[in-house]
């Protein structure tokens, strides 16, 4: 009898636990918007600009990096989306220049969640012409990898990591970008850098820009 009634209140907790976690999820959801027409992503509740530096360890990326020593806005991020809420599939890619020679060993990004599925697909594909050689749904990517249980966008964000083998040539310019799974809504945080830009509408490339933020990544 005593046994039963210790697994029914830890019944209880986990569930008030589990209505606790999806109450901070709808009102993250409520307190987030997109501008620019939809491609940036903004948290209205006092974002914070954060130094990953200031609290070591902090391991550089070698190849590309602007998380370890950078600043990440929690705030403000380029929108990531495939249905609903936002109705329109947006893949946000940037574009880096290596600055080695070499094999990677991973990639880490700093991507948010809003609502939806926490998850997301990363790519990171040479360049053709200044646009990515692959589409956002092609097969011609050097690597790709999933992330999940990802950091709620508007908190403190987190790198997350995922294995990435490919061979990089020092100087050249690559493209990673961010795709997320079905009726879900994401935020790829921005850092202090910049480099190039291109959104893809639908599974199409846009026109891409440079001197834009290139969100929260390391390439290890």
């Amino acid at each position: 009898m005593k046994g039963s009634i210790i697994a029914r209140t830890l019944l209880g907790l986990a569930v008030l636990a589990l209505v606790a976690v999806t109450a901070v999820a709808e009102d993250n959801a409520k307190s987030t918007i997109t501008i620019n027409g939809g491609r940036q992503t903004v948290f209205m509740k006092a974002p914070q600009v954060v130094n990953h530096g200031v609290k070591p360890p902090c391991t550089k990326g070698k190849f590309y990096d602007n998380i370890c020593g950078g600043t990440i806005n929690s705030g403000s991020g380029w929108t990531i989306s495939d249905g609903s809420p936002i109705d329109t599939e947006y893949t946000p890619g940037n574009q880096i220049i290596a600055l080695k020679s070499g094999t990677t060993k991973k990639i880490a990004v700093e991507v948010g969640f809003v609502t939806g599925t926490n998850g997301a697909i990363v790519d990171m594909d040479k360049d053709c012409k200044g646009i990515p050689c692959g589409n956002p749904d092609g097969s011609k990517h050097i690597c790709q990898g999933k992330i999940k249980n990802l950091f709620t966008f508007g908190d403190t964000p987190v790198p997350e990591p995922f294995k990435c083998v490919a061979k990089l040539v020092k100087n050249k310019p690559y493209w990673v970008y961010v795709q997320s799974d079905a009726n879900s809504w994401l935020a790829w945080d921005l850092s202090a850098a910049t480099g190039g830009f291109i959104e893809g509408t639908n599974d199409v490339w846009g026109s891409p820009s440079s001197g834009e933020p290139v969100g929260g990544l390391a390439i290890y």
